[in-house]
């Protein structure tokens, strides 16, 4: 199957990420807010890349517009299968199939998509680590790959951290800040946290603000600010730059961790890092002592939509 008119897409909770032989295209998309508009996107996504044929994994079918992921998944399915003329999905077992025959089977599937491929280009023993703008996965693959196969598994075995690059409230990776308690209220986010440690820039900030205001430099130490209910004259930019990266360092360390324990449990040597996060896996890699590849290295900017990328390559070779 060629590659002209064929697309590889990830449907996630916040961003709508497209994979085509030129171009890694990532779309804010909140489907807590606009899912009844995916059908019309999809379409409009076909016309612009003149695709008829779709690889699709997902994992906005967790969104809480949902009554339950069954329902998700045949919403998300039904909206791919109205906008292309051909359509295949992959199930948590890593099989390509035309329908979805088991709802179920096809929830949170965008990482069986990436360990697949990588394990079809000829790799083996290597953990597979994807920060995101939401979560980090973190998939140990010997020979087949060993991740349980629920998020809520997942999450009970330490291989999905549930914090990303953009979006996660500040409040939940820094509980303090020089003895005082982050306030728990939807004031920051990590995005602002990035941004004033340098790491990404405000057209990398995709995602709404909290406040709706804008994504410069002040705007974000005003909301990190709001955290301690503070204003930033109050509290002072450089304390305010110090708590940012003290948030980094909190992930680096949770990251460090979750790879740490799976390296040693599977005997892993090395990891393979993507995701619009590599610099914190890079980072990571460094305090575990671990070889760490960095997937832009090897497929550039596909790296920032490896699931994507990873579902075109699959579904050319059928």
């Amino acid at each position: 199957m060629g590659l002209k008119g064929f697309l590889g897409i990830d449907v996630g909770g916040a961003n709508l990420k497209i994979a085509h032989k030129d171009r890694a295209e990532i779309i804010y998309f909140p489907m807590w807010k606009k899912a009844e508009g995916l059908e019309s996107l999809l379409k409009n996504i076909s016309k612009k890349y003149d695709a008829i044929k779709a690889g699709v994994v997902m994992t906005a079918e967790l969104a809480d517009v949902f009554e339950s992921k069954k329902d998700g998944v045949n919403f998300v399915a039904n909206a791919c299968k109205n906008a292309f003329e051909e359509v295949v999905f992959l199930d948590i077992d890593g099989n390509l199939k035309d329908r979805i025959d088991d709802p179920v089977k096809f929830a949170a599937s965008n990482w069986i998509a990436s360990c697949k491929f990588l394990i079809s280009e000829g790799f083996r023993n290597f953990l597979f680590v994807d920060i995101g703008s939401t979560t980090t996965d973190i998939i140990p693959v010997t020979d087949k790959i060993e991740a349980a196969k629920t998020d809520y598994e997942r999450l009970k075995r330490g291989e999905m951290l549930y914090f990303g690059i953009l979006r996660t409230p500040v409040f939940y990776i820094l509980r303090e800040f020089e003895g005082t308690k982050l306030v728990p209220e939807y004031f920051s986010i990590t995005a602002d946290v990035f941004i004033l440690t340098n790491d990404i820039s405000s057209s990398d900030y995709t995602c709404e603000t909290p406040d709706g205001k804008a994504k410069d430099r002040f705007c974000c130490m005003r909301r990190l600010a709001r955290s301690l209910c503070c204003d930033v004259g109050e509290i002072g930019e450089e304390k305010i730059e110090k708590m940012a990266f003290m948030v980094k360092k909190e992930m680096i360390k949770e990251i460090s961790k979750a790879i740490r324990d799976r390296i040693e449990y599977y005997g892993l040597k090395k990891v393979f890092g993507c995701g619009i996060g590599e610099f914190l896996i890079k980072e990571a890699c460094k305090n575990v002592g671990v070889e760490c590849t960095l997937l832009s290295s090897i497929y550039g900017d596909f790296s920032k939509i490896f699931p994507a990328f990873a579902m075109m390559k699959l579904v050319e070779k059928l």
